[in-house]
């Protein structure tokens, strides 16, 4: 083979990889029905929606056991984020080898469980337990979806797939607060977790009319279990769970637990670099397009989610309004994304990763500049049209981004690519709570300049984030098929 053709065939292969099938997924590309892909989305749907839809119910939960509100928030919001994100990676590698829909259907019922134990309970422990369960089935469900989606769906169709999986992700996380607030005050607060159940009954009813292809795995649940890496999920989750206490605390205390988490990620990477059968692969970021996919959804999520914490801090400690002035406005964040999505996953078939992700950035810039005026804000109105435009520039840049991630790398590692993209969503927003408690602790948080402060680093994630779409691999030009 000449130079020539081999520069050829890789360069085909960094724009838009053909689909490959792997023993573990030998049925076709495309079969899919519009029923079996809803009943993912609403199973996957359930880990954004556990997460905010508990918001409203902490203080009559706290007030009915008789609990710390502060213990109550600290002990079922804290788990359950650290389940989330510690449980990606091993979720799916679980869909790697033990096959998607299966993986998916043990999330839901995991879900299920925690939804059954959280209406029965009558602790905080138990109620930690059921929030970790109900974690735990979204980590599993959540990237054993985006798998299914990259492994059998066409390639020319990917793009909106993954547009509509974000629009329904950024809904379910939108709607958590208003319907939380709506169960509570009609059911109490176990109906939060009542909640998932009719949601789940649904999605297991739409996935066993219309079943995805039958696929044969690759181990019995026995051998899995024996073969898993159990010292890389450890060192995984140690590592996670110290930078998520890290984000709690300040100080001294906060600098050596920062370090203890760096550390951890450290042995993590070593130690996946030499196992025969790692939960993650480091190895995948030497693909370019999980690489700058993934990097980007990281950058976008630490902007995001820096504006979902940081308006409702500002509003009320700065300009005295109440908690819920603001709420109504942030919908103008997460509207704009769930309508920007599906566009950007249409656009994204239609021109290719590059340059759908680029026509986002011209809001996202736009909105993120805007908003380091934040100061001069004097009531929530002023920031309802920042706010629209980065949500747009997000929604554009969510499926572009995903697509790339999951279609750089190869089918038998899908799962595992989709976990460590959704890790790295995850990691985003930690990493904000690290970052506004830094500037925004004690004095800065009443000032607006420190509120200043922390919008330009936000603008300056957007436009590290901007900057990596040009690496992004560009339209298709040539499909190889990849073994």
């Amino acid at each position: 083979m000449t130079l020539r053709a081999v520069m050829v065939r890789r360069s085909a292969r960094d724009r838009v990889p053909a689909l490959m099938q792997s023993p573990a997924h030998q049925a076709p590309a495309g079969r899919l029905s519009g029923v079996t892909i809803a009943a993912f989305l609403i199973a996957a749907a359930q880990a954004p929606l556990g997460s905010t839809l508990i918001a409203v119910a902490l203080p009559p939960l706290a007030q009915s056991l008789e609990i710390n509100l502060a213990l109550a928030t600290g002990l079922l919001v804290t788990s359950y984020l650290i389940t989330s994100i510690a449980a990606q990676s091993p979720g799916g590698r679980l869909g790697d080898v033990l096959g998607y829909a299966r993986a998916v259907n043990m999330g839901m019922l995991l879900s299920a469980c925690g939804a059954v134990l959280g209406l029965a309970a009558h602790g905080l422990v138990a109620l930690t337990v059921a929030r970790c369960l109900v974690a735990l089935g979204g980590a599993l469900a959540v990237p054993s979806t985006l798998a299914l989606f990259r492994v059998y769906i066409p390639a020319e169709r990917q793009g909106r797939v993954f547009g509509l999986f974000g629009a329904v992700m950024s809904l379910a996380a939108a709607i958590g607060p208003p319907l939380g607030g709506e169960i509570v005050a009609r059911f109490g607060w176990r109906g939060i977790f009542m909640a998932h159940l009719p949601c789940l009954a649904v999605a297991a009813l739409l996935a066993w009319w219309r079943p995805p292809p039958a696929v044969r795995a690759v181990r019995r649940v026995s051998e899995f279990i024996t073969e898993f890496d159990w010292i890389g999920t450890l060192l995984l989750c140690a590592a996670l769970s110290l930078l998520v206490a890290a984000s709690k605390l300040s100080g001294l205390s906060q600098g050596m637990t920062l370090a203890g988490a760096l550390l951890g990620t450290a042995a993590f990477t070593a130690w996946e670099l030499r196992t025969k059968s790692p939960v993650f692969d480091p190895r995948l970021f030497t693909y370019r397009g999980f690489l700058v996919g993934g990097g980007i959804i990281a950058l976008q999520n630490f902007a995001m989610y820096g504006l979902l914490f940081q308006l409702p801090q500002y509003f009320t400690t700065v300009r005295g309004f109440p908690p819920d002035a603001i709420g109504r406005y942030l919908f103008f964040l997460m509207g704009a994304m769930f309508i920007a999505s599906p566009v950007g996953g249409r656009l994204t078939d239609r021109i290719g990763f590059r340059l759908t992700a680029l026509t986002g950035c011209a809001p996202l810039l736009g909105g993120m500049a805007w908003m380091t005026r934040i100061g001069h804000f004097d009531a929530p109105s002023q920031a309802a049209l920042p706010l629209f435009l980065a949500g747009m520039g997000i929604g554009l840049l969510n499926a572009p981004s995903q697509a790339a991630a999951m279609a750089a790398v190869p089918s038998s590692k899908a799962g595992m690519a989709a976990g460590g993209s959704s890790t790295l969503r995850y990691l985003g927003g930690t990493l904000t709570i690290l970052m506004l408690s830094a500037l925004l602790g004690g004095p800065a948080g009443q000032s607006p300049s420190g509120h200043e402060a922390a919008t330009t680093a936000f603008a300056i994630a957007a436009l590290l984030a901007a900057l990596a779409t040009l690496a992004l691999p560009g339209p298709p030009r040539v499909r190889v098929e990849r073994q």
